[in-house]
C-alpha cells in the first residue's frame, strides 16, 4: 500500500489572498489547465493554469493515481477545455475543478477559518447578548444511562 504525503507546509493567509478570494471570479477559463507534466522526481503532478497559477500537487495524494507505476503517468493528456486530465495507460480521467477543489479546498477554508476566528460584529453581539438575557442557548439533552 502506498505511503501517504507528510503534511504539506501551508503558508499564512495575506491580506491580498484574502481579499482575492472574496472577489467572486470574473472568468472561469482561468483555472483550465494548458500544461500537465508528472515530475518523477519529486513524485508530483505539476499543473499550469491558464492563468498563470502553477499547482504541485503529490501523486500519492489523488487517490486516481495513488496506485499507479510512475512510468504510467509519463503521457498526461488535457482534455479539449483543459478542465480534464487523461492517463490512456492506466484508464483514468481526472476532472480538474474537482481535483483543486478536493486538494485546495479543504486547505483554503482553513485558512479562512483561522483568519476569521474570533471576529465578530455589532449585530452578532448584539444577538448575542439578547439571547443570554433570555437564559442563553438551550441545553442539549443529556444521554441517560
Amino acid at each position: 500500500m502506498p505511503k501517504t504525503p507528510a503534511r504539506i507546509p501551508v503558508p499564512p493567509l495575506t491580506d491580498a489572498m484574502y481579499a482575492s478570494g472574496k472577489r467572486p471570479a470574473k472568468d472561469l477559463r482561468s483555472f483550465d489547465v494548458i500544461q500537465a507534466h508528472y515530475d518523477r522526481a519529486h513524485d508530483m503532478l505539476d499543473l499550469t493554469l491558464r492563468g498563470g497559477i502553477t499547482i504541485r500537487i503529490p501523486r500519492l495524494q489523488i487517490r486516481e493515481l495513488a496506485g499507479a507505476q510512475p512510468k504510467d503517468l509519463a503521457k498526461i493528456e488535457i482534455q479539449p477545455g483543459g478542465d480534464g486530465l487523461s492517463f490512456r495507460k492506466l484508464d483514468v480521467d481526472i476532472y480538474v475543478p474537482g481535483l483543486l477543489a478536493d486538494e485546495l479546498g479543504a486547505l483554503f477554508s482553513r485558512a479562512m477559518g483561522r483568519r476569521t476566528r474570533g471576529k465578530t460584529t455589532p449585530k452578532k453581539a448584539a444577538a448575542s447578548r439578547e439571547n443570554g438575557r433570555k437564559g442563553g442557548r438551550p441545553r442539549k439533552p443529556s444521554a441517560a444511562a
